[in-house]
């Protein structure tokens, strides 16, 4: 039977406490010295050459292509908001076992500030595979972490994040056992404005077996260009 896209019932008390995990790094934001406080806006678009590889039983099934997409950000204080997606369709070698499959990503993160190049919060991903066997969406919850550091040259940072997200709920698919995605790369703020930036990014997803499937582990991996712009300080 397939579970709806909702917090699975053994999972419920875990996705509670990460809501009032987010919850409660909002508050922290908010509660900052005014005095103290960045206000900014920022977008960007994005570029993510990827590769697919999916390991089930003794096969290796890949798949590349490009997925664009966009993300925005607002900071006040101690806390910012951002809100990304893209979507793309990733080829196979066009047998039965191994489709085409367009995929559109949706992610929401609240972070609080715990120094000035280092923050922590909350992550909320929606993931939507879209095939010849059918749709399959993914609901994913979890922590992240970000470090900013500066490289000693004006307007370039290095940047490292990784996400956690143990809570999950799979429509027409079989449950998620661990999902880690994490990114390593730098950027670079021109003007004081415009902002590029450059990172590897590399995703891990453990797919549970069932009855009649056995377990699978899948892969994103690849570069990710970003252009963008950021307003405020």
């Amino acid at each position: 039977m397939n579970r709806p896209a909702s917090c699975a019932p053994g999972r419920a008390g875990r996705c509670a406490g990460i809501a009032r995990a987010l919850a409660g790094a909002g508050l922290l934001g908010l509660l900052a010295p005014a005095a103290a406080a960045a206000q900014g806006i920022g977008g960007s678009g994005k570029v993510f050459n990827v590769q697919r590889r999916v390991s089930y039983q003794s096969a290796v099934y890949e798949q590349t292509g490009v997925m664009t997409g966009a993300a925005g950000e607002v900071r006040l204080g101690r806390l910012s908001l951002s809100v990304g997606g893209s979507m793309g369709t990733l080829a196979g070698d066009g047998s039965a076992t191994n489709q085409d499959v367009k995929v559109r990503t949706t992610a929401v993160a609240l972070r609080v500030a715990l120094a000035p190049a280092l923050s922590l919060g909350g992550q909320v991903e929606a993931r939507r595979f879209d095939a010849g066997a059918g749709v399959v969406s993914w609901r994913l919850i979890g922590v992240t972490a970000r470090a900013e550091p500066g490289l000693g040259l004006p307007g370039l940072r290095g940047f490292a994040e990784a996400t956690f997200l143990p809570a999950s709920s799979v429509a027409n698919g079989p449950k998620i056992k661990t999902a880690l995605q994490a990114a390593v790369g730098t950027s670079l703020t021109l003007g004081g404005v415009a902002r590029i930036a450059l990172a590897y990014r590399f995703e891990r997803y453990d797919v549970e077996g069932t009855t009649s499937s056995a377990e699978r582990y899948e892969q994103f991996r690849g570069v990710v260009a970003e252009v963008g712009i950021r307003l405020g300080r």
